[in-house]
């Protein structure tokens, strides 16, 4: 600690002992700040405030292909240094100042600087996390000052709105007909594969048919072979039947008496009548006159020979009828009934066992084939889905570009376009930027310090090298 005091005793006395080339340093240094302050022209500064503003949207969900990248709007990083970096160009300038000699400001322009001096004297500054631009221009009283900086810039926004107008126009333009191109390439790809589809569900089917027609083929083959086993039942049976009522036929004899009749044998009743007749007639004659005896032993004759055959004819005769025996021809009539049925069976189990082949034929191809139209199928909806989400996609974003293009001729009521609002508008403002005379004065100040301080320690290093030089010497 004493030590310590003793060095500052020290730089004290050395102040007190050099005091007055620190004051002469600090007023030297003050007043040639002061004096070439004073001779710097006068500059003032203009800015102006603006927002960039992000596009309205109207979809509702994020999307998730190309055109989420390629296709939507948005407002990011990368954008806003563009434009920052747009305002500087000399093309922006140019059309600045042509605006404002045409706006009646030609005197004005006639103050400015060249356009690369401009370029470098404009500042365009983003703020961070905001979407906000800060753009400003410093010129000097000779260059038009606050009046011209303040023209200068707001002119230079009002280009850009423009400019961003026309090109947001253009590329909303550009990008509805893009859209509307690849909307109509999109949909008559929908219709070659919707129709493609169709034909293959024409040619092939699908599930909803295939399902369907699979269980009608079961059902149909399972009532085929149910029909074609009761079929083959009924003819085996049939066959048995006939069998057996072929075997009873032969055992039983094919006619059999029906019935028995007693009656006078029409020949013996037909005798005693012509009996009767000449025996009366013989009767008649012999009463009768005139009639000789030969006449009478004709007739007599005639009675005995009559008489000889009917002791020879039985008078009764039997009468029998025979017929089909009932037993013979009901097994006759079965044999009739059951032999047409047995050619319709077998015509039928002969159908049956066709249908069934047919039915095995087809059911086979039907199973080999699904598996492969059920992928094909499936990569043609898959590709048709892709294509309509697609469409939706590109219908979706060109429902946003149309509403974007209308929004953009509308006119807002705050002073937006081209999607650049201003905030604050740049105003004249009669306070110098530079130079700062306080902030002269107080680095002046600071610098005659370090001088006059830096001069007192050259000066005392020096005396005390002397001064050892001269004990030395001595």
């Amino acid at each position: 600690m004493p030590q310590q005091e003793e060095q500052l005793r020290d730089y004290l006395q050395l102040i007190r002992k050099h005091d007055f080339t620190l004051c002469l340093s600090v007023l030297l240094v003050l007043g040639t700040a002061l004096a070439i302050s004073l001779r710097l022209p006068k500059t003032y500064a203009a800015s102006t405030l603006m927002l960039l503003v992000q596009p309205n949207t109207t979809s509702a969900l994020p999307s998730t292909n190309l055109f989420q990248s390629v296709l939507s709007g948005g407002v990011d990083r990368r954008e806003m240094e563009t434009i920052s970096a747009r305002f500087s160009t000399e093309s922006m300038l140019k059309t600045a100042l042509e605006n404002l000699e045409e706006s009646g400001n030609a005197e004005a322009v006639s103050l400015l600087p060249s356009v690369g001096k401009l370029k470098r004297m404009l500042k365009a500054q983003l703020n961070p996390d905001s979407d906000y631009i800060h753009l400003s221009i410093t010129l000097t009283e000779a260059e038009g000052g606050e009046r011209n900086a303040a023209l200068l810039v707001n002119q230079l926004v009002e280009v850009m709105k423009t400019l961003r107008h026309g090109d947001e126009e253009t590329k909303l333009k550009r990008r509805m007909e893009f859209l509307e191109d690849k909307r109509r390439e999109i949909q008559t790809e929908i219709e070659k594969d919707l129709d493609a589809l169709l034909f293959f569900a024409r040619q092939k089917g699908s599930p909803e048919t295939w399902i369907p027609t699979l269980t009608n083929l079961f059902e149909r083959y399972t009532s085929i072979q149910e029909r074609l086993e009761t079929n083959q039942q009924q003819l085996y049976a049939t066959r048995v039947h006939i069998a057996y009522l072929q075997e009873q036929l032969k055992l039983l004899p094919e006619q059999t008496k029906i019935s028995e009749t007693t009656s006078y044998d029409p020949v013996w009743l037909f005798q005693q009548e012509k009996l009767f007749n000449l025996e009366s007639q013989r009767a008649a004659d012999v009463e009768k006159v005139g009639k000789t005896a030969s006449e009478l032993k004709g007739l007599d004759s005639q009675i005995a020979e009559i008489r000889k055959k009917n002791a020879r004819t039985s008078p009764t005769a039997t009468t029998v009828t025979s017929g089909t025996s009932a037993h013979y021809t009901y097994i006759k009539n079965q044999l009739l009934t059951y032999v047409p049925n047995l050619r319709r069976y077998e015509n039928a189990t002969e159908r049956l066992k066709q249908e069934l082949r047919t039915l095995e034929t087809e059911l086979t191809q039907t199973l080999e084939q699904i598996p492969e139209n059920q992928i094909i199928l499936t990569q043609m909806v898959a590709k048709l889905q892709k294509t309509n989400e697609l469409a939706e996609e590109i219908a979706k974003r060109s429902l946003e570009a149309e509403i974007l293009y209308a929004e953009s001729k509308l006119n807002t009521t705050r002073n937006q376009i081209g999607g650049i609002e201003i905030i604050d508008r740049a105003i004249p403002r009669k306070i110098p930027v530079s130079p700062q005379l306080r902030l002269v004065l107080v680095i002046a100040g600071i610098a005659g310090l370090s001088f006059g301080a830096t001069t007192a320690l050259l000066i005392e290093y020096f005396n005390r090298n002397l001064e050892n030089l001269k004990n030395a010497t001595s």
